[in-house]
């Protein structure tokens, strides 16, 4: 069995003190992707869906139910304020899964960098204090003068990257060590479904726990 990966993901190459790493790089690719993505939808399909209602496809099926499921759960879990955070997870959960899905192509996923986790779970920590701000003013403040609510909404952030972190490096690792043990035939079988798998459930319940959080805020 060959060595492992490490926690830290590998250097590709450095300018001063900047490290510029392989999960940077699968960063830079999924993000890239998934702008041309959204911008060949909404130029080339949208316009075409809309003058035919009848005509339907996997790609128009599928976005329809990805967007429908996050609308429903953000109107129910947060209200007015779902126009804005239903897209903003849609987006965060569609990285989520992608980054998960890069593994497929031999890239190392960008949530398997605590960096990158680290930031999704602040998108979450920023959304819930602006929202809570937003819905209760000054009253939200007194949210805070016990000192169990303040230490558990700085900890939200952290608590949320270690648990996106576990899951995927624990997942990127196990593969890794089935790669070692048989690298044939069992692993082209085994990673497509484990991976999909992995990837869908890690952006849902990404959204899931932000939505109830927020919800919380806001109550």
């Amino acid at each position: 069995m060959g060595e492992l990966p490490s926690i830290a993901p590998k250097v590709l190459y450095s300018v001063g003190d900047f490290d510029f790493t392989v999960t940077m790089f699968t960063t830079l690719v999924v993000s890239a992707l998934l702008i041309i993505f959204a911008v060949v939808v909404r130029v080339a399909c949208i316009p075409r869906w809309e003058k035919d209602f009848k005509h339907t496809s996997v790609l128009r099926s599928f976005l329809e139910w990805a967007v429908g499921m996050f609308s429903s759960n953000s109107d129910e879990m947060t209200d007015k304020y779902s126009r804005a955070v239903g897209p903003l997870y849609f987006g965060c959960s569609a990285f989520i899964m992608f980054g998960v899905l890069a593994e497929l192509f031999g890239l190392r996923s960008p949530l398997s960098d605590l960096n990158c986790d680290i930031v999704l779970g602040a998108v979450t920590f920023v959304m819930v204090q602006t929202l809570g701000i937003l819905k209760h003013r000054a009253r939200r403040l007194k949210h805070f003068a016990p000192v169990i609510p303040l230490v558990t909404d700085c900890v939200v952030p952290f608590s949320m990257a270690l648990r996106l972190f576990g899951s995927v490096f624990s997942g990127y690792l196990i593969m890794e060590i089935v790669y070692g043990f048989c690298p044939y035939i069992l692993p082209v079988a085994l990673e497509p479904l484990f991976t999909l798998f992995h990837a869908l459930i890690q952006s849902y319940v990404f959204m899931f726990l932000s939505m109830n959080f927020i919800n919380e805020a806001i109550e």
